[in-house]
Parts: structure tokens; sequence; C-alpha cells
């Protein structure tokens, strides 16, 4: 069933609902509780006499700019989904805000006041003159001398001195990381609000040298331009998920930008050269960001490079970012990032918000691919993190109003529960001996947890929502199951009563029977696919029955990935098990798979590269081992079935774009090479392997593609608009 329009705001709208003849007459306008996703800017600045606005109980996300409220004291956007206010600073004239029930922070108000020198109240609490005395005082003209003096002493010759764009903007990253660093203002509590005034003072001197400096945000359809090649890999110091090493050489040395003079950051098509400009950062690193045309040239100098095989793609690079980095340090080329997931609506959960899930190291990044930013970021340390689902639940236990928990686990084998709206990481707890691997969530059920791990146990967890105002939340184990190797993931049957688990020694079986307390622990039936010859690699013996990944494709199609099998198996269920219940054994039976399909996939032995697709859109999206995203269109596999033998090729594949990053450049001569190298500034050569794709994620109606790599980069591809 196709997702409903979101609601709209129109002209007639307003005039029935304030009873005014034309919209200049319009003194107060109350648009809440109508599911409003965004707000036309063209209709609002029509209402140049708004004065009270209440937008609360919709669904924005962003506040546009320039609407022209010169005249708006009074403003609602309370239960909504905004997690920046800047945009707010247009009304100057605002004396009364509230912004309740959004995913903000304390720096969040203090920003509001410093930025509104007539508010008198935020969410109904008066603001006092002696605090905004305060705030004026810390973080304005003394801040502003602060900054302004390490500007002058250490970084305005160096940025007169460099000629490339690229350069420019490192040195402005180092500038706002050194004012952060060296500055003082204000308790550690406001610590955000001091680091936002320093980018912005910071930003305003760069900007004033007139360099090639991109000023404030680019737009989305700005940041259009590649379709693919290469970057780095890396390999990880985690115990678990066991993935092999890889070759890889980098720059373990930070490198200061001033040394960095000769580097230019740059990308092409084939068809055309795109300059890349590195904008500042927020959580994380962003590596593409806005993107300008400009003639074609021949290769040459190091540069950020995106090769297209088709310029009539329908999907296009939009962000590339590197924000899972240890200690935050962008040099940090080697930690795995290692799921990622759509958010789903809380509203409708079978469609999904722009905003993606991310987790490796030790922290998880939530990143909305519409402006290519971290939104949120959760630290844990000492953790490394593994895997990440959505629970939709009601809060404080009222159907009235569901909300979206955020569950993550690693390889300290606990789960945490974070509640994004509120920023919130509000409890923990030990599931597991060993490192969690895999989780999912029941589909009848959505407070029920199920958990994979190292230890070889599934357990069932019901998982409490939070009770307000102190986050109480209940843990409790319901039921484990016992397979016979590491359980890397699971899908359930509950009308079947059906787990099957997805494991290093193959696919097995069980039956849930969440109401017995004597439920079967081990597996009922082994599901065994074609079989492949022991192949090795590297002289090692490669593990051909080793499933690291498995999906739904319909409610009786499945498809499964084994390592070393070159494809991606599509089998149907029902007809599977109907054959089990012939065999008459007792204990586990085993039972041959029959593939209605086989998608073409990579030849790797690689091993933990996943897939996804969202259920009701029917589009398979995989990664590889060398960066690729591997696209099917399974919807004619429901309906008919292909011949075993003959693989399917991938609707279409977009290769990975080549990065450069700290004066190191990847490249590939040709699509059809096997071997990457660096080349750097120095002209130093080594080889290097491309990243590999641990995990991606498609959106609800198709329009972000998102892959997680094994080189702390998350990268996000844009479908293009229809012409």
């Amino acid at each position: 069933m196709p997702p409903s329009p979101a609601a709209l705001v129109t002209k007639e709208l307003i005039l029935q609902k304030t009873g005014c003849k034309q919209l200049s007459d319009v003194e107060k306008l109350d648009l809440s509780d109508l599911g409003l996703e965004t707000i036309d800017g063209d209709l609002f600045s029509q209402i140049p006499n708004l004065q009270d606005l209440n937008l609360s109980k919709n669904k924005l996300a962003a506040f546009p700019e320039h609407l022209g409220l010169c005249k708006l004291q009074v403003l609602d956007v309370s239960n909504n989904r905004m997690r920046s206010f800047l945009s707010l600073a247009q009304f100057q004239e605002l004396q009364q805000v509230n912004i309740q029930d959004n995913p903000y922070t304390a720096a969040d108000r203090e920003q509001l006041t410093f930025l509104l020198p007539r508010l008198k109240s935020v969410d109904g609490e008066t603001i006092q003159d002696s605090h905004r005395q305060y705030l004026k005082r810390v973080f304005g003209t003394s801040l502003e001398e602060k900054v302004e003096g390490l500007w002058e002493a250490q970084f305005k010759k160096l940025f007169r001195m460099s000629q490339s764009a690229g350069v420019q903007r490192l040195l402005q990253d180092q500038f706002i990381q050194t004012a952060k660093q060296k500055i003082q203002a204000g308790p550690a509590s406001m610590e955000q609000l001091r680091d936002w005034r320093i980018e912005t003072i910071a930003s305003k001197l760069v900007a004033e040298q007139d360099l090639n400096t991109v000023k404030g945000e680019a737009s989305m359809s700005s940041k259009r331009s590649h379709n693919d090649s290469s970057t780095n890999g890396a390999s990880s110091d985690a115990v678990a998920p066991s993935k092999k090493p890889r070759n890889v050489t980098s720059n373990d040395d930070v490198t200061s930008a001033a040394d960095n003079v000769s580097n230019d950051k740059t990308v092409r098509t084939r068809n055309a050269r795109v300059q890349i400009e590195i904008l500042p950062k927020t959580l994380g690193t962003t590596l593409a960001k806005k993107v300008m045309r400009k003639p074609a040239t021949k290769r040459g100098s190091s540069s950020l490079t995106l090769y297209s095989k088709d310029s009539t793609a329908d999907y296009e690079p939009s962000h590339i970012l590197q924000c899972h980095s240890f200690k935050n340090n962008r040099d940090d080329m080697k930690t795995m990032v290692w799921k990622c997931v759509f958010e789903p609506d809380p509203d409708n959960t079978e469609k999904s918000t722009s905003i993606v899930a991310t987790c490796g190291g030790e922290s998880v990044c939530l990143l909305d691919c519409r402006t290519g930013k971290i939104v949120q970021k959760f630290s844990q340390p000492r953790e490394d993190f593994f895997c990440v689902a959505w629970m939709t639940i009601p809060l404080d236990g009222k159907c009235e109003k569901m909300t979206n928990i955020l569950v993550v686990g690693g390889k300290r084998g606990k789960i945490y529960l974070i509640h994004p709206q509120q920023n919130i990481w509000y409890a923990e707890h030990e599931a597991h001996r060993r490192d969690i691997c895999s989780m999912v969530v029941y589909p009848d059920q959505p407070s029920w947890m199920y958990t994979g791990s190292y230890d070889k146990t599934i357990r069932l967890w019901d998982i409490s929502p939070p009770k307000l105002p102190n986050y109480e939340c209940r843990i409790r184990k319901l039921a484990e199951w016992s397979p016979p190797s590491i359980p890397l993931h699971m899908l359930l049957f509950p009308d079947r009563n059906l787990l099957l688990a997805a494991c290093r020694s193959g696919c097995f079986s069980f039956m849930l029977n969440h109401k017995e307390d004597d439920w079967k622990k081990t597996y009922t039936t082994e599901f065994t696919f074609p079989k492949v010859e022991k192949c090795t690699e590297d002289g090692e013996e490669v593990e051909t029955e080793f499933m690291d990944n498995m999906t739904l494709i319909s409610s009786e199609v499945i498809a499964s990935k084994l390592v070393g099998h070159g494809c991606i198996y599509l089998w149907n269920l029902p007809p599977t098990l109907k054959r089990c219940a012939k065999i008459k054994v007792k204990g586990p039976r085993s039972l041959k798979v029959q593939p209605v399909a086989q998608l073409e996939w990579s030849k790797t032995f690689l091993d933990y590269i996943y897939f996804k697709m969202w259920p009701g859109y029917d589009v398979l999206v995989c990664g590889d081992d060398v960066g690729n995203t591997w696209m099917y269109d399974v919807s004619k596999f429901l309906t008919r079935k292909w011949p075993e033998d003959t693989p399917v090729p991938p609707a279409q594949k977009l290769l990975w774009p080549d990065c450069t990053w700290n004066g190191t450049r990847l490249s590939k001569e040709s699509d059809d090479d096997e071997v990457s190298t660096v080349v750097s500034s120095s002209s130093s050569m080594s080889e290097l392997k491309l990243p590999s794709v641990n995990d991606i994620a498609i959106s609800s109606r198709g329009d972000y593609i998102v892959g997680v790599t094994d080189c702390n980069l998350v990268f996000v591809w844009r479908k293009n608009k229809p012409v």
C-alpha cells in the first residue's frame, strides 16, 4: 500500500481557519495537529502581519529560513521532530516560544536566549534579565575578542598564503578545533553554547578574507554529482565479529593543515569535473559535501574522484562521512562501522524517516540523510557496538503516543536503550556473557527483543516502555535457545511459531513456544543449500556453510547469503516446510533448500557483509568487499520461478566513490582493476584494498541508500528526482 501524502497548508485552509478575507489580515494562526512535515515558505511570506503561530503536534523536522514574519511574537512548535532552532533567529520580535517535546538540549534554550533580544519566556519559563546579560557578556564581545586574537596570531597569515580551496577548508577546521581547545568561556554546562559561538565567530572571520569558502549549508540539490569507484579499507581490533584483517596502508600521524598546502579536494565524473568542499563538521567529519560542476578536464592531480558507467543512473552520491572516530581522531580510518538501519515513522511504521542509525566502535550516530549532518551521537567508552535496532513502543505505557527507542549491543554483552527524541541514554542490561552480534524485534509484540550472541545463545527479552519522568524500565528474560554455532541473523514467523537463525555453520529453525515453560532449546531443522567445493583463500580453508545474512523478501520468500557462494539465494519457505513434514525422524531434521532464484553477487570470501530491503519496497540492496552497492528488483521473483543455475544480474550496480583524505588519494585505472593504489602528495605508492561495505539500508520509498564500511566511513546515495 503506497504511503499517504503529507498534509499541505493552502491559502484556502488558512483563510478558513482564521475567517479572514485575505492573508495580509491574518494575525493569529493555529495549524496544530495536522501532520505537517514541511512549511511552504512562499505561502507564509504572504502573511506579513502574523503575530501568533501555533505549529504544535506536527512532524516538522526543520524550520524554513526567510519566512518574512517580521511581526511574529508568539510561536509554538512543541511536539515536533526539530533538532535545531537556529532558524528562529529570523524572528527578532519573538517574545514567547514553546519547543517542548522536541529532541533538543539545554544549549538550544541558551542559543534562543542569546539570539532573540526580545524573548521573554521559553516553554513557559521566564528569562531573567540578569541571565541574558550574563550570556551577552560571556559569549558576546568577550568571546569574539578571544577568537579573533587566535585568528590573527596563528591562522590569518596561513589563509592568505594558501591558494587551494581544500587547504583553506582544512585550515578553517583546524582553526575551529584549536579555538575550542584553548579558549575558555562560561561553565562546563554551557560547553555546547560556547562551541556553537566559536564556530559562528570563526566562520565569519574566514568569510571576511574573501576566500573560496562555502558559507552556510549547501542545499541538497547542490550536492549532486557523482556515481562510483573506490576508497579506503581497514582492519579492526574488535574481538568479534572476526572479519579477516585487510591489508591497509594509512597515515597514522596527524598531519598539520598548514603542511597540506598542495592537496586539492576535487571530484570528477567521466563527463565532468566537480569541486568538493569540506564543510564544518558537526559530530562527524563530512568528506563529500557541496558540489559545483566545472568543465571536464584530464585526469590529473590528487583528488576525490567518482566514476559512473551510466550517466542516467537513478542514484548519485550525496554525502560521505567519518563519524565513528576513536576519541574524535579525524585520522582514524580503522574503526569498523558495522550496522545501519533507518528509523521507522512512529505514527506509521510502514514508512521510514530520513534518519538512519549507525553503530561502530564506541559510538552510535543518528544521520539525517537530507542534510548529511550527524544530528545526535551517543558514546560508551570501552564498548564496541556491533548491532542496532529500533523499537516503536507507547511512551510511558500509553498507546495514544508512540515513540522510537534505539536498542544497541556490542562486545560487552550488554543491551543499551536510548530515547533519541529526548536525547537520553536511559538503561543498560547485561544480556549475554559474550558479544551481541544480532537483534530483531518480534513483529506481534513490539516490546519483545531477540538477541543473538557469540556465547551461542538466542534470548528473548521483554523491554517495558520507560516510565516518565525518571525513565524507569524493566527488562526480563522470557526464553532462550541454543543454536549449534554463532547466530548472526534471525527471522521470525509468528504464524508458523518459527524462529529462523543464520549461523556460522548454516541455517537452523527453532520452535518459538513462548507460552510453554519447557520450550525446546535446540534446533528442530537444518536447512542445507547447494554445495560449493571447499576452497582456499590465502592458504586457508573457507567455511562454505557459513551463512552471514538473510532477510524476508515477502511473507514467504527468503533471501540468504553464504560466504564463498558468489550469489544470494531466494527460496520459498512454505514448500520447504511442507517437504519437512514428510520426514519421519526423531530429533533434528536436515532439509535441502531448492532456490527459486540465484542473484548474482561478488565472488568474495569476506564474511559479515549484510544486505537489506524495506518491507513493501521491492528493492534488495547489498554491499561487497570493494565498496560497490548491488541493487536487485525482487518483485518479479514473487510471481514466477527462475532456473536455479541461472544467476540473475543486479538491476543496477553503484560503484564506490574514490576519496582523497589527509593527502592520500585512492584510485583505480579502470573499472576492471582488482587492485587499487594509493597515490600520496609525496608520490609514494602502496597497495590498498577498497573498503568493505559491512551493512547497507534503503529508505521506505527508496529515496536514500546508506552504507557503512570497515574504514570508518558512512556513505549516502540519493535518488535522482524524475525529470
